[in-house]
This record gives structure tokens, sequence and C-alpha cells, in this order.
């Protein structure tokens, strides 16, 4: 609790207003890393692909949650209150878990880009400790959850068969960009 007070207190201007904007997110808030032609509009097999991803990552995690029922740092200090406040569990970060998988699967597209796809993810996960809606230890442990479902979603032919579709879509877009 200490360290969420601590980070709370410290967190800057922008970190807050960029938390706030990503309360709803999607892997295009990765345009920004990947490259101005990654808009949605653009790109309908990689918007559903990526949303059915994020849907399954979000219900595993939700799972979890429930069954961990952590309560989130504002309902232990409600001193911390602010904002819109969420109703479920902390424990593990949804942010950090749904970021993070998505981040993976893109590190998977745009290999090249990895650190960076990565480094934006964790952004987001650690912005959710900025305006006190998790404990570090639940970010930490939704980056480690991403993990594992990634690796089960690879495991999956259907996924597979659906990222070389997106691969392929996005291939074509970066193309016709160059």
């Amino acid at each position: 609790m200490n360290e969420v007070k601590a980070v709370y207190h410290t967190a800057g201007s922008n970190d807050v207003v960029a938390a706030y904007a990503e309360k709803s997110f999607s892997v295009f808030n990765f345009a920004k890393v990947v490259g101005p032609f990654f808009v949605e509009d653009n790109l309908p097999n990689t918007a559903a692909f990526f949303h059915k991803v994020q849907k399954d990552a979000a219900f595993v995690t939700d799972s979890a949650k429930d069954y961990f029922k952590r309560p989130r740092p504002y309902v232990a200090d409600p001193s911390l209150a602010n904002g819109k406040l969420e109703k479920s569990f902390s424990y593990p970060s949804g942010h950090s878990t749904e970021s993070m998988v998505l981040a993976l699967v893109l590190a998977e597209i745009f290999p090249e880009k990895r650190d960076e796809i990565i480094a934006h993810a964790r952004s987001m996960g650690w912005h959710r400790v900025q305006i006190a809606r998790h404990y570090p230890s639940d970010i930490y442990a939704g980056r480690v959850f991403a993990q594992a479902i990634a690796q089960e979603l690879n495991k999956n032919p259907d996924f597979q068969r659906d990222l070389a579709k997106v691969k392929a879509e996005l291939a074509a877009q970066t193309a016709s960009h160059n």
C-alpha cells in the first residue's frame, strides 16, 4: 500500500491523463509504436482478430480476479478514490494482462518493434498504479499471466490460421504505405 500511495502522489500529469485515456483500449492503442497505417478502419481482419484475443484474455483474467478477490487499493484506503471507480477485484490487473497479451501477439507480427511494443504495454499497466487502481504486484502478475495466455493461444491451430490472415492484411497495408 505504501508503494501505491507513493506512486499515486508522485504521478506526473501526463501519466495520469494517459491512464484515464486508456480506461477502454484496444490493440490500436499501439499505433504510435507500430506506425500511422495501424488504424482500425483500414484493418478489419486485424481489428476482429485482436478484439477476440483481448476478449479471451479478459475472460480468463476476470475468472482469476473472481478467484483471488483482492480488493483494489482505493477500497482499502478510500483517500485514493478518484474518478470513475471499477467494481471488479484488483488481482491480476486486467489492463496489464490484456495489454501485454496484445503486445506479445503484436510483437510476433512486428518483431523489429518488439521492445517498443512490450514497453508500451508495460506503461499501460503501470499507469493503473499511478491512478491507484492496482498494486504493483497486480501489474507484475498480469504481465506473467499474459505470457501464459499468449503461449496457450499460440498452440491453437485456429489462432494460428487467423494470425496468418492478419499478417497478410498488415503486410499489404504496410506495402501500400512504403
